[in-house]
């Protein structure tokens, strides 16, 4: 297909700056891991049917759940690129679980480097029939390539902020000649900033896959764990999950205001990352809580103590012990930890007002009374006293959230749809 003239000057702007970038890019420890694969100097051939782009760990799960929901009814050979280490590793182990339908062959590669004349170079060596790109990735060297090349582009699980949006608009004409045939977005107001920037008729609504991944109903712990036998008794607990640095004094202080407030309640603190567990043993112990390591314990403490977790892997148990929660992360503007976990037990969890890596759970989560969202540390101390005092029963908070999760589901299903229409 031929591009406007206004187009082609603008993409041999973008492709002149790309020399510029070069050596920087060469240098980059991230960019390094692949860079024979990011230059086409080595890698995997074509064709494939489905060339799929995620770009990092987060899009990696997305296409992990494309990729195992894919038609065995015929053979189909897909690649999927990335740009990092972590989301090669995911690639891999989705491409593991994917050898079980044996009509399906999958290749994995660092994503080429966006310079025309190599994502040209791209489309000819792997020849694919649909390119799938996932959330936000709107690269004008691909976008053009494809167009040249008459191979359609499909934007899934589309994403758009407003924050983005002015700089898309600054480069419509560009975008609108180099358009993705196919954009489902995930919600509402993304779906109006796609079609602001590529027109209505290219637009479209799907769930977001991120509630695919999303289990209604909590893994049935057995009642002989080591979880169970610390926090299984009749004492109340207050879990305070993934609690990060930056946060610390207040959540330190929201603690304090629990445990004078309900002396008898369990106190078990996870820290987000293990090197804390030195500042908060020694907080805890300033603070006048004799505050015990978990990894010291076999049974139930005494009533009121403060338990410091300092054992990998055993946050999500401690969720289905709880009378109250709380999910760090939050009450500094750090993006949130994922506060859908308690809720499939039964809990309905406090979170902070910085919850922007998950702002995709939607807020309606917040209006619907399922999750708490406060300001700061004595109103978050006030509510996890008010929940533990009178907790919402198990059974309804488990019922309403799977209502929650499972009406916002089957977004991989529409996303494979679309896909197969295009092959």
């Amino acid at each position: 297909m031929t591009l406007t003239m206004k187009t082609r000057a603008a993409l041999g702007l973008y492709s002149a700056a790309w020399p510029l970038a070069l050596p920087a890019l060469a240098l980059s420890r991230r960019m390094r891991q692949g860079w024979q694969e990011r230059i086409l100097l080595s890698g995997p051939e074509g064709p494939v049917d489905i060339w799929m782009q995620a770009a990092s760990a987060g899009e990696a799960y997305l296409a992990r759940e494309i990729l195992l929901a894919l038609p065995d009814d015929k053979p189909l050979r897909v690649l999927i690129t990335t740009g990092t280490s972590q989301g090669m590793d995911i690639l891999q182990q989705a491409a593991d679980e994917a050898e079980k339908n044996n009509l399906l062959a999958t290749r994995l590669a660092y994503f080429p480097l966006d310079m025309p004349m190599l994502m040209n170079t791209a489309m000819q060596r792997f020849s694919p029939r649909v390119i799938v790109s996932l959330e936000t990735e709107l690269w004008p060297g691909m976008l053009a390539a494809a167009k040249r090349h008459d191979i359609p582009v499909l934007v899934v699980n589309g994403r758009m902020s407003a924050s983005s949006l002015p700089g898309y608009l600054a480069v419509q004409d560009l975008l609108r000649d180099i358009a993705p045939e196919c954009i489902l977005a995930i919600n509402g107001a993304a779906r109006q900033r796609f079609s602001l920037v590529f027109g209505e008729d290219r637009v479209g609504g799907m769930n977001n896959i991120k509630f695919d991944r999303c289990p209604t109903t909590p893994q049935q712990a057995h009642k002989d764990t080591p979880v169970a036998r610390i926090l299984g008794g009749k004492t109340s607990t207050a879990v305070f999950g993934s609690i990060r640095q930056e946060e610390e004094a207040e959540v330190l202080e929201a603690i304090t205001l629990v445990h004078e407030a309900r002396p008898k309640t369990n106190l078990a603190v996870f820290p987000r990352h293990m090197h804390r567990l030195d500042f908060w043993a020694k907080a805890l112990y300033e603070a006048g809580l004799p505050v015990v390591l978990r990894s010291q314990l076999s049974e139930a403490p005494p009533p009121g103590t403060p338990i410091l977790w300092d054992t990998f892997g055993e946050l999500g148990a401690a969720y289905g012990f709880a009378r109250a929660v709380f999910v760090g992360g939050s009450l500094r503007p750090l993006g949130g930890q994922n506060f859908l976990e308690p809720l499939t037990h039964g809990v309905s969890p406090v979170i902070g007002p910085h919850w922007k890596n998950f702002d995709w759970i939607g807020r309606d989560i917040v209006d619907s009374g399922l999750v708490t969202e406060v300001p700061d540390a004595r109103t978050l101390a006030a509510t996890l006293i008010k929940n533990l005092n009178r907790p919402k029963p198990q059974d309804s908070v488990q019922r309403r959230a799977a209502e929650y999760i499972g009406a916002r589901q089957g977004g991989t299903r529409s996303a494979v749809d679309c896909i197969t229409r295009y092959l």
